[in-house]
């Protein structure tokens, strides 16, 4: 009895092993496609990320696909790819998609560009360190980065927690500006692509119900976009609540995801890049 019962169990976790290599071979994001074939000229645009530190483990690049404490290089690298796929498609913009690279949000190369990119989660998500509790000289740094004319795209939190999380970040960046909350009558939704209606780019938690607390379109997490704009009126930086622009771009190649929610997270972000090219 004792033998069958463990031949039962080796069996059960063979089988568990076996499912879990074949979940992991099926859920391929990326493309296949060799980026060589790009060469290595620098292009016009680079598309940055930013890499907050003031957490545990965040220094640490992205290694071997193991998060070394906090949320910044969530859906990196695939997401950053496929995004310049779509902006060497759709635009004219001189990029492709090697051209990305995440740096540290105090690294003086920031100033070399227009636009950047972070993702940032905290509550209720891991611990109250899993997120930005972004330091006096990484505040200092996004706020002169936004006052010469640069561009910040904040991506993928939901919820209350989160949302009141963002407001204290922004409100340390921003201590004397109003957080603002756009409607798409607003210039920058209508730049390049048309978009009268802000579509729920849904994330894997969403989209496949990982032990999620909430469904696609569920009218209690209605899709946002906040903004902090200058004294001209120029938006210098949008959140996206309850929407994730990151998954929509990772996912371009998942068949499994929705393709009209990928088309919706390849529109607002050209829209926010040509705005940011443009203002």
């Amino acid at each position: 009895m004792r033998t069958g019962f463990f031949n039962q169990a080796i069996l059960c976790l063979f089988l568990l092993v076996l499912s879990f290599g074949v979940s992991s071979q099926v859920r391929q994001f990326g493309s296949n496609e060799d980026l060589s074939i790009y060469g290595t000229d620098i292009t016009e645009f680079t598309w940055v990320r930013g890499q907050y530190t003031n957490h545990s483990g965040g220094r640490r690049g992205f290694g071997n696909r193991r998060r070394g404490g906090g949320w910044w290089d969530t859906d990196y690298p695939d997401s950053d790819e496929n995004f310049l796929r779509g902006v060497q498609r759709y635009t004219n913009v001189d990029t492709n998609p090697r051209n990305y690279e995440y740096i540290q949000l105090t690294d003086p190369s920031l100033f070399e560009h227009i636009f950047l990119y972070m993702n940032w989660k905290r509550v209720p998500i891991g611990t109250s360190y899993s997120g930005p509790n972004f330091t006096l000289e990484e505040i200092e740094a996004m706020r002169e980065f936004m006052f010469r004319g640069g561009f910040i795209m904040v991506d993928d939190f939901w919820g209350q927690p989160h949302l009141d999380d963002m407001f204290v970040e922004i409100g340390r960046i921003f201590p004397d500006r109003e957080i603002v909350k756009l409607d798409t009558s607003h210039e920058i939704f209508h730049i390049f692509f048309d978009i009268d209606e802000l579509a729920q780019v849904p994330g894997r938690m969403v989209t496949w119900d990982y032990g999620g607390y909430m469904k696609l379109d569920d009218p209690d997490y209605p899709p946002e976009v906040y903004a902090v704009l200058d004294d001209d009126g120029r938006v210098m930086m949008v959140a996206n609540y309850n929407t994730d622009l990151g998954d929509g771009w990772e996912h371009t190649f998942y068949k499994a995801y929705p393709t009209k929610y990928t088309n919706e997270a390849y529109k607002i972000g050209i829209n926010f890049l040509i705005y940011a090219f443009s203002h």
